[in-house]
């Protein structure tokens, strides 16, 4: 029997907590007690946002900009994110239509998956990769599968066809990767596309770490290949390239 007062439903008691946040927290806690750690869990680039934002944030306070956006985001901030995106990603959206500011990239995801996703769709994503997008398919009452990534962390194109079905609705896929900093080729993105034209499926881009590569690779954002644009959710953002998480 519950107890009176218990409200909490299924998609919430059944979520497995953030592993990165779990990690981050046992870290604190053994530096907290003088151990030397080295902390692998949240994404926390390792300088200060730079001085030009802080100063612009300050003035932005200091002259009233306190109070309620637009639910899409302030128009200036829209219109500059599209010129970003056609910029540097080759892709071009109306920033009154095609583009919503959200509090972080993970919020994006979530309202993403839970506008796609209904109760027992499956969602694709490639492991290794960010804990949350199990947890986040799953609060959508979705269906997470895991295909596992090659040992150089490239999508496995058969293996990927064995786990699709019938109730496949979306793949999800981080270029740069989170954990493994691997960045799609070409070959691999013409292979999702492909795949998703083919199944008329939906792809979410996750590209938050787009500017944190290494070697002399440049990520190439799925939206910008033919066919690609219409079924692509781009996710970006400012909190790992400007250090403001």
């Amino acid at each position: 029997m519950e107890r009176p007062g218990d409200f909490a439903v299924g998609r919430v008691t059944d979520l497995i907590a953030s592993p990165t946040i779990a990690v981050g927290k046992r870290a604190r806690e053994l530096r907290e007690q003088g151990v030397d750690v080295v902390d692998f869990g949240p994404g926390e680039p390792d300088f200060v946002t730079p001085v030009h934002i802080r100063d612009a944030a300050v003035e932005a306070i200091q002259a009233g900009m306190t109070h309620y956006a637009p639910g899409r985001g302030l128009p200036k901030l829209r219109a500059a994110i599209a010129r970003k995106l056609a910029r540097e990603n080759a892709v071009q959206y109306d920033p009154d239509t095609e583009i919503v500011v959200t509090p972080g990239a993970k919020q994006a995801i979530v309202e993403a998956i839970l506008t796609a996703v209904a109760p027992s769709d499956e969602v694709i994503m490639f492991d290794p990769c960010w804990g949350s997008y199990d947890a986040i398919v799953r609060l959508a009452e979705g269906h997470p599968v895991h295909v596992q990534l090659r040992p150089d962390f490239s999508i496995d194109s058969e293996l990927l066809e064995a786990n699709l079905s019938s109730r496949t609705r979306a793949i999800i896929v981080g270029s740069p990767g989170n954990p493994t900093g691997h960045v799609l080729g070409r070959e691999e993105l013409d292979m999702l596309a492909e795949v998703c034209i083919r199944h008329d499926l939906l792809l979410v881009s996750d590209e938050i770490y787009e500017r944190i590569t290494y070697g002399d690779v440049t990520p190439i954002s799925p939206a910008s290949l033919p066919g690609m644009w219409e079924r692509t959710v781009t996710i970006n953002g400012l909190s790992k390239a400007y250090a403001m998480t």
